[in-house]
């Protein structure tokens, strides 16, 4: 009884302290969370096509190489 009423003691703090640390976070507005997004999805997009061509061109070479 003494280790669960321990264990439920550490769980209770940990989310005392949680709590704390997320009034002390600082959280973006609605038009930097928007921008940030379209920042990563613009970026997301870029690198498909870059993974994409690149894709493209090195199995052309590679199909080259094999015959």
């Amino acid at each position: 009884m003494k280790r669960l009423r321990s264990i439920v003691g550490a769980v209770a703090n940990f989310l005392r302290e949680v709590r704390t640390e997320l009034v002390k976070s600082s959280w973006p507005t609605r038009k930097e969370l928007v921008d940030s997004t379209g920042v990563v999805i613009l970026a997301v997009l870029l690198f498909s096509v870059f993974v994409g061509i690149s894709d493209f061109v090195l199995s052309r070479i590679i199909g080259y190489l094999m015959r």
